[in-house]
């Protein structure tokens, strides 16, 4: 990597650690590269773990780290329009800040070039003759699924930012395949949707997650949600619980978990259960009725969960990123996919799933 200065963007958790691991390898492999990481599009701004230990790190790879809020939901609204243009005046405030003390920067890095965050850094740089590199930061299941296309809503949609935000607004036809990406950060480019294809694609080798600083990060999160990581290696099976959503097109969901949990733990397994963050309360299913089952907080993000569990622990989960990081940070983990073939939702992914060397069941019971 020749760049000397990074601008990192992540929204999501995934894109966060990929952010973290990218800029460790930078540092240790060009130790005068300046990186800073703003955690973009954030509902929480006040209390956000995630910033709070970024913050924390003692050995962090970033001269600095900021948050902008995301509060505001819905798309082009008055109230939308008034936080971003609120957060464009952040973003010159910042950049100039980063201009100042490292010239601009080399490279900005996103896990989603569909963020009016990043494309207004982007046109900001370009705007002094500078050109930035855009890299885009896999960010999971749409990097090998890809986004439903419309042509008339997404027009509309690209139009209506034009002339809100300005005419160097681009509407992706997929996350990562605007003109503002020069280069995708994958974990499988190969098996990329085609528009990320015809980027110029890195690999994003699981080596760069095993570096001891990352190692330390996730630690870090773990124990500021109160995840004992000595207990965490003592699981056997984690149960991933989809959203709530995914759950009613499941019939009998609720009980089929609930006796796969006890016929896991009546065969003597330790069980860990993680909820969608979209449960509401802490153990909606009643899993926690056995001492050998723990309840991971659902706000955690997998991804940070996955350096403290033991060597071939098996993961059960359904349509979603996590099963597909589990395979790519942990290969040594066995992940199963519940997958209905009746529902055309689900059914789409099995071909994904099974690509990427995640097994697929049609039921629980098959389990």
């Amino acid at each position: 990597m020749m760049n000397h200065s990074c601008l990192y963007l992540p929204s999501t958790p995934l894109n966060m650690l990929v952010s973290v691991a990218l800029a460790v390898h930078q540092r240790q492999s060009m130790p005068e590269t300046h990186s800073a990481l703003w955690l973009i599009d954030q509902a929480n701004t006040r209390a956000n773990p995630y910033y709070e230990s970024l913050l924390a790190w003692e050995d962090a790879p970033f001269d600095s780290v900021q948050i902008l809020p995301g509060l505001v939901k819905n798309g082009v609204g008055r109230g939308k329009l008034a936080e971003r243009r609120q957060n464009f005046l952040q973003i010159d405030q910042w950049l100039s800040q980063f201009q100042a003390q490292n010239g601009l920067p080399h490279v900005v890095a996103t896990g989603s070039d569909r963020r009016v965050e990043f494309q207004y850094v982007m046109h900001r740089i370009t705007q002094q003759a500078a050109r930035p590199q855009g890299w885009y930061l896999d960010d999971g299941l749409y990097s090998y699924a890809g986004r439903p296309h419309h042509w008339f809503k997404d027009g509309v949609n690209a139009l209506l930012k034009k002339l809100v935000y300005g005419f160097w607004w681009q509407e992706p036809q997929t996350v990562g395949a605007s003109d503002w990406i020069d280069q995708a950060w994958l974990f499988r480019p190969k098996a990329a949707v085609k528009p990320l294809q015809q980027k110029t694609t890195q690999a994003l080798s699981e080596d760069l997650f095993l570096a001891p600083p990352v190692q330390t990060f996730c630690g870090a999160l773990m124990e500021k949600h109160g995840v004992d990581q000595a207990s965490m290696q003592t699981v056997q099976t984690l149960v991933l619980i989809p959203h709530p959503n995914n759950q009613k097109k499941i019939r009998g969901y609720a009980q089929q978990v609930q006796a796969l949990v006890k016929r896991l733990v009546d065969a003597g397994e330790q069980v860990a259960v993680k909820y969608h963050p979209r449960q509401a309360g802490q153990d909606a299913l009643g899993l926690m009725s056995d001492a050998n089952v723990m309840v991971l907080p659902s706000n955690l993000a997998f991804e940070m969960l996955l350096p403290a569990l033991p060597e071939n622990a098996r993961i059960i989960g359904d349509v979603g990123t996590a099963l597909l990081t589990a395979k790519w940070l942990r290969p040594d983990l066995t992940s199963y996919a519940l997958l209905n073939e009746e529902d055309a939702f689900s059914r789409q992914f099995i071909p994904l799933m099974q690509t990427m060397g995640v097994k697929t069941v049609g039921a629980i019971q098959d389990l």
